[in-house]
C-alpha cells in the first residue's frame, strides 16, 4: 500500500510539473518559418528558442519581451502558442556607407567594455549543449545544466595562462547525452567535439574583436547599413583577406549608438590554415583540418549595463588520411538563463577544463528535465544505436 501510494504521489507531482510549461512557436510574420535562437526575456531569467522556433516558458510567466537580430522587438503580457514577429529589413535596399568606421567602433568596445558590460564578478545558471555531425550525419548529443563562474566578465589576456582563475563551470545535471560508436569505416579518433578550454576564449566577446583587429589591422571591412531606427544600427561587415594566414572575417552586428555597446554580434571565419596533426585508431596518420568558423554573441540590457545571454561557436572542416577524406561539423552553445552577483573566489565544484565535459561526469547519470529539443535531435536521442 505504501509504495502504491509513492507511485501515486510521484505520477502526481510529475503531472503537474509537466502541466507549468507551454511550448510557445515564434514564427516569422511574413512566412511562417520558425525562428531560431529568438530571444525571451523574462523578469527574471532569458530563454531561446530551439532549432525549430520553439521554446518552453513557465505558465505563471504573462509578461515576456521577445526578440531576434533580424526582427523587431515585440512585448507580450498574454502568451499565445504562436508568435510573429516581424522582419526589419526583408524590403530595405542594402545600403554601403563609408562613414561607419567598424574598426573604431570594435576599438571602442574594447576600450570601454568594463564599463558598458557589467564587469564584476558573475554567477550563472544555465544551459550546455554539445552537438557533432560525421559526413552530414548527428553522431553525438551532450545537454547539461550548468553553472558559470566569471570573474570579470570579459577576457582578461594578463592572466591567459592561468584562465581557471577567472572562468569556471559546474556540471549539474545531464539532461540528454548520446555519443554512436563509429564503425571500422571511420578509422579518426574520435567524434570532434569542443574541449572546455576551447570555449573559454570565445565565451567573451572581448577576446573575440581582439583577434579580429590584430588579424585585419591592415585591411579593410566593407561595412552596409542594413537598419536603422532610434539609434540601433544594423549592420553587415566583411574584411578583405588575410593572405598571410588564409583568413577573412564576415557577419553581422547589432550596434547601439546611444550606449556605444554592440547587442549581439556574429562572426564567420573563412579560413585555409587551421590543421592539426592527429593518429588514428590504427595509429595512422592523418590532419583534421577546420576551414569555417562561426561564434554568436548575444546580450540583454539590465540595470544600464549588459549582460550575456548566448554563446555559440561552431566549427567545420573534414578529416582526412591517405585513403579517405570526411567532413565534420562540431556545435556549442551556453545558453546563461539566471545571472547573479558572484564572489572573486570562484566555484567549489569546477569541472577539469582540459577534459571533456563527459570525461569530467564519472557516472554518466542521465537526470531529463525541462529542455525541448529540436525534431532532428529528439529524433537522434529515440533511435536504437
Amino acid at each position: 500500500m505504501k509504495n502504491l501510494l509513492f507511485l501515486i504521489l510521484i505520477f502526481s507531482v510529475s503531472k503537474i510539473t509537466a502541466q507549468s510549461f507551454r511550448t510557445v512557436s515564434v514564427l516569422d510574420s511574413a512566412d511562417s518559418k520558425p525562428i531560431a535562437n529568438a530571444k525571451i526575456l523574462t523578469r527574471n531569467s532569458v530563454l531561446y528558442t530551439n532549432e525549430d522556433g520553439k521554446v518552453l516558458i513557465p505558465e505563471q510567466i504573462k509578461n515576456i519581451e521577445i526578440s531576434a537580430p533580424w526582427y523587431g522587438m515585440k512585448k507580450i503580457s498574454s502568451v499565445s502558442p504562436q508568435i510573429y514577429l516581424k522582419p526589419l529589413f526583408k524590403e530595405i535596399q542594402e545600403v554601403v556607407v563609408t562613414n561607419v568606421d567598424l574598426k573604431k567602433i570594435f576599438r571602442n568596445i574594447i576600450d570601454t567594455y568594463s564599463t558598458v558590460y557589467y564587469s564584476n564578478p558573475s554567477l550563472y545558471t544555465g544551459t550546455v549543449k554539445q552537438k557533432s555531425f560525421v559526413d552530414g550525419k548527428i553522431a553525438h548529443l551532450l545537454v547539461a545544466d550548468v553553472n558559470v563562474w566569471s570573474k570579470f566578465n570579459f577576457y582578461n589576456f594578463k592572466e591567459s595562462k592561468d584562465p581557471d582563475s577567472f572562468f569556471n563551470i559546474g556540471l549539474n545535471d545531464i539532461k540528454y547525452y548520446k555519443t554512436i560508436k563509429l564503425d571500422e569505416s571511420y578509422p579518426f579518433a574520435s567524434v570532434p567535439n569542443l574541449l572546455p578550454k576551447d570555449f573559454i576564449g570565445t565565451f567573451y566577446m572581448n577576446y573575440q574583436i581582439a583577434g579580429m583587429l590584430n588579424t585585419v589591422k591592415d585591411l579593410k571591412i566593407k561595412t552596409s547599413l542594413l537598419y536603422e531606427n532610434a539609434g540601433i544600427q544594423k549592420l553587415r561587415f566583411e574584411s578583405e583577406k588575410n593572405d598571410k594566414f588564409e583568413i577573412k572575417f564576415s557577419g553581422f552586428l547589432t550596434y547601439n549608438k546611444n550606449d556605444k555597446a554592440i547587442i549581439n554580434l556574429n562572426v564567420v571565419i573563412d579560413q585555409n590554415y587551421a590543421q592539426s596533426e592527429k593518429v588514428s585508431k590504427t595509429g595512422e596518420p592523418y590532419t583534421s583540418n577546420t576551414t569555417k568558423a562561426e561564434v554568436f554573441f548575444d546580450f540583454y540590457k539590465k540595470n544600464n549595463q549588459y549582460l550575456p545571454s548566448l554563446i555559440t561557436v561552431m566549427g567545420e572542416g573534414y578529416s582526412e588520411s591517405k585513403t579517405m577524406k570526411v567532413p565534420f561539423k562540431a556545435y556549442q552553445e551556453i545558453k546563461l538563463e539566471k545571472f547573479s552577483e558572484g564572489n572573486k573566489r570562484g566555484l567549489k565544484k569546477k569541472i577539469d577544463l582540459n577534459k571533456s565535459f563527459i570525461e569530467n561526469i564519472p557516472d554518466k547519470d542521465i537526470n531529463e528535465t525541462k529542455t525541448l529539443l529540436s525534431a532532428q535531435e529528439q529524433n537522434f536521442i529515440d533511435a536504437k544505436s
